[in-house]
């Protein structure tokens, strides 16, 4: 498929089925996220697979947009291992996570 069909057919889904994603499909998001760049190449993130009830429980304690989704991917960065922008103030991990998130979605 063409790029810009990918970002054509691009959806926010709001509802799930508590059908179980197959290890594959799995598999194929978690590598999109593997493929984003990061800055100076730092791979500074880490992509949690969340499957359980009690950790599915705790994410639905603090948002009500899970949607029943039966895997939940918490992206998250290493604050110590991310290139720091002139003065300090800001990190690349916040923009590389968001790239990662964004590679996966369109996987």
């Amino acid at each position: 498929m063409e790029f810009n069909e990918v970002l054509k057919a691009r959806f926010s889904c709001k509802k799930f089925s508590n059908k179980p994603i197959c290890a594959e499909t799995l598999e194929s998001i978690l590598k999109a996220g593997n493929l984003a760049p990061t800055a100076k190449n730092l791979q500074e993130h880490k992509v949690y697979v969340l499957t359980s009830d009690s950790l599915l429980q705790k994410i639905d304690n603090i948002t009500p947009c899970r949607y029943n989704a039966p895997v939940v991917l918490a992206i998250t960065y290493d604050k110590d291992n991310t290139f720091q922008y002139l003065g300090g103030k800001y990190n690349s991990g916040v923009e590389d996570t968001s790239i990662v998130a964004t590679y996966m979605m369109l996987a």
